[in-house]
């Protein structure tokens, strides 16, 4: 039941203080359902809280609520899941440890997570917070109404394109926004650059960052405030979900060392001079050849493979990722047991 999401953003909302958001994500699949008539139905309490540097509770937001579902595959989804918010007004120069809990009301079992978040921009100083990346859903989810943050990884579905919150503190001069894109594609280059000016001593501005600047797997985006003669500096990226490669591979480069137990790509790269430096491509075409319905977009033997490298890291993990474990080794190449 500890296996729930605990996320927190943050934006400017005054001169000397900022927004911390935070979101409690609960899978279907933590929970305890029963059966009743024809219906499955899961009874839990949730909550979030805020704890100054001292220890002193700040805030504390609480919720018992019920999830029902008509199918019973829906009781054990991944992906199917309850979410909840709060908001904290915190200064900008203060730690903070948010603090997750869900407790199964049926079970009485009991997840416990903390996550220490630490703000600290001096007075009259220019400072950029952490960008955010947000998508449409219906609803107020703390930023402006419809959207809700991502953390940008493997996201199928954005329409035109993905709204990008920047914010963080200025002076009453005139600043700048750039935007730098680099993928597969393009590399350093400026798709956004704003010029603004306020008395506010803050700014939190959504800017729009089309589709056509997220074609490849990983999009990776420099964010710069520009001040006078001061420029702070910001990355993110974000992963789109591409057709033939499986939905569990969030980092190319990552899952090429992730297949080192059958193949050792790194040699077999370097050896080729067909991709000049498009690592993206060759992933992709080292799987299509070992695709066993190569006239499909879907490669079902990719899929399983990150699907146990997944489980791995799930269940296997300790000093070092689960995937890099003896046990994560054997599932990876053996898959689950035959009997249990």
């Amino acid at each position: 039941i500890e296996k729930f999401s605990l996320s927190s953003f943050a934006y400017a909302s005054h001169s000397d203080s900022l927004k911390l958001v935070s979101y409690l994500e609960i899978p279907y699949s933590l929970l305890q359902f029963i059966k009743i008539g024809n219906k499955y139905v899961s009874y839990y309490q949730a909550s979030i809280s805020a704890m100054g540097e001292n220890g002193n509770q700040l805030e504390q937001f609480v919720i018992r609520d019920s999830i029902v579902a008509y199918d019973y595959i829906e009781t054990k989804s991944w992906i199917l899941n309850r979410k909840h918010f709060s908001t904290f007004k915190v200064s900008k120069r203060q730690e903070i440890i948010i603090i997750g809990e869900l407790q199964d009301l049926d079970t009485r079992k009991k997840g416990l997570k903390k996550k220490t978040i630490l703000h600290d921009f001096a007075d009259q100083n220019l400072g950029l917070l952490d960008p955010t990346f947000l998508l449409d859903l219906d609803g107020d989810w703390g930023y402006k109404r419809g959207k809700i943050p991502t953390h940008g990884q493997i996201v199928e579905e954005f329409g035109r394109g993905v709204d990008l919150n920047v914010s963080g503190f200025v002076n009453s001069s005139p600043f700048t926004l750039k935007v730098i894109l680099s993928n597969s594609e393009v590399s350093d280059s400026v798709i956004i650059n704003n010029k603004y000016q306020n008395d506010y001593g803050f700014f939190n501005e959504y800017l729009l960052i089309t589709s056509n600047n997220l074609n490849s797997l990983k999009n990776d985006f420099s964010v710069i405030l520009e001040q006078e003669d001061k420029i702070v500096k910001k990355n993110i990226s974000f992963s789109k979900f591409k057709s033939g490669i499986s939905s569990y591979v969030k980092n190319i480069d990552l899952a090429i060392k992730q297949m080192k137990y059958f193949m050792n790509i790194d040699e077999k790269y370097k050896q080729s001079s067909k991709y000049k430096g498009d690592i993206e491509k060759y992933f992709y075409d080292i799987w299509k050849d070992m695709d066993p319905t190569p006239d499909t977009e879907y490669n079902e033997l990719m899929d399983e493979y990150y699907k146990r490298v997944s489980y791995a890291n799930e269940n296997f993990d300790g000093w070092k990722e689960g995937w890099e474990t003896d046990r994560g080794m054997i599932y990876i190449l053996f898959g689950p047991p035959d009997q249990v």
